[in-house]
C-alpha cells in the first residue's frame, strides 16, 4: 500500500483487498462494492455516535468520503486497491475512522478469543461481520491504511482468518431467556439470518415500540401465519437469544396479531380502581391539577 499519498493535504483511507481470490487478478465486482460500502458505513456510524458524545442534535456521519483517481488501476496483480479522500468535517472523521482500524486490529490480534470485558462497538462489529462473509467467501483479507496529512507515519491494520475466528466467538450468545413476551411490527422476511447463514428456518425483523430491532426466527410451518401477519402489529412468545455482536433473536413459540387496544376504557378502569382515595372525577382532578400549575 502506498505510504506517499497526498491529495490536497486530505486524509486518504485505503482499502485493499489481498489474497485468495485476489490472486486470480480479478474478484467479483458486487463483492469489492460491498466491502468498500461496509467499511463506509463503519466510519459513518462510529461517526455517528461521536457527532451525538459532542452534541450535535442531528448527526449525519457524513465525512465526504470520495474515491481517489491515482493515475494508476486500482486492481494490481494480487490485490484491489482503492485510496479514498476525507474532505468534510475532517478532525471527527479521523477519530472514527481510527476506531474502525482500532477495531480491526484487536480483532486480528486477539485471534479467535476475545478479551470478555473489551467495550468494542457493536454497530462497527456488525458491519465487520458482513466483511467478513464476503471474506470467507472469496478467501479474502482486508488490509485499511489511513494517511495524515502532516505525519508521516500512516495507521494500518490487516483484518484476516485470525480476526474472523475472533469475530465468530463474539457471535456466541450470551445468555437465553426463555418464555419472553414482544410486542412490535413484524417488518422483513427472508429465507437466511444475515448474521449465521447455518441456522434453519427462515427470519424476520421485530420493530419494537422503542424502535429496537429483533431478529425473528421462525419454523418452516411457521411460513403461512408470518405471510399473513407481515407488516402487522404481532405478539410473538418465545426464546430470546442475546449476542455480544448480533442483534438479539426471539425462536419464535407462538405469533399472534396483537389485538387493539383501547386506552380510555383501560383508563377508566384503572382511574375507576383509586375513585375513593381521589374523591372526586376526572374533571375535577384535571381542573385541581392546572390551578396547581
Amino acid at each position: 500500500m502506498a505510504d506517499e499519498l497526498n491529495f490536497n493535504d486530505d486524509p486518504i483511507i485505503t482499502v485493499k483487498l489481498t489474497k485468495g481470490l485476489a490472486d486470480r487478478h480479478r474478484l467479483p465486482l458486487a463483492d469489492v462494492l460491498s466491502v468498500l460500502e461496509e467499511v463506509r458505513q463503519m466510519i459513518a456510524e462510529a461517526g455517528k455516535r461521536i457527532q451525538r458524545e459532542r452534541g450535535v442534535m442531528v448527526p449525519t456521519g457524513d465525512f465526504g468520503l470520495e474515491a481517489v483517481a491515482t493515475g494508476e488501476s486500482i486492481f494490481r496483480k494480487g490485490s484491489v486497491e482503492m485510496p479514498i479522500a476525507m474532505t468534510s468535517n475532517i478532525p471527527i472523521g479521523l477519530m472514527a475512522a481510527e476506531e474502525v482500524l482500532r477495531t480491526l486490529v484487536v480483532l486480528e490480534a486477539e485471534q479467535g478469543v476475545p478479551e470478555p470485558d473489551r467495550n468494542l462497538d457493536p454497530g462497527i462489529l456488525r458491519r465487520i461481520s458482513r466483511v467478513a462473509k464476503v471474506q470467507r467467501r472469496d478467501r479474502m483479507e482486508l488490509q485499511v491504511q489511513i494517511n495524515r496529512p502532516g505525519i508521516p507515519q500512516p495507521l494500518s491494520a490487516t483484518f484476516g482468518s485470525a480476526g474472523m475466528e475472533t469475530l465468530r466467538a463474539l457471535q456466541v450468545p450470551t445468555f437465553q431467556v426463555e418464555g419472553v413476551s414482544l410486542y412490535g411490527k413484524l417488518v422483513q422476511l427472508v429465507d437466511y439470518d444475515p448474521y449465521d447463514e447455518q441456522e434453519k428456518g427462515f427470519w424476520g425483523e421485530l420493530i419494537l415500540s422503542d424502535l429496537d430491532a429483533w431478529r425473528v426466527q421462525f419454523k418452516p410451518s411457521d411460513i403461512e401465519i408470518a405471510t399473513s401477519l407481515f407488516r402487522k402489529q404481532v405478539h410473538i412468545i418465545g426464546r430470546a437469544v442475546h449476542y455480544r455482536v448480533a442483534r438479539p433473536k426471539i425462536v419464535v413459540e407462538s405469533i399472534v396479531a396483537d389485538t387493539d387496544r383501547d386506552y380510555e376504557a383501560a383508563f377508566d378502569e384503572l382511574f375507576g380502581s383509586y375513585k375513593n382515595v381521589f374523591n372526586a372525577d376526572l374533571n375535577t382532578l384535571i381542573r385541581q391539577v392546572r390551578e396547581e400549575d
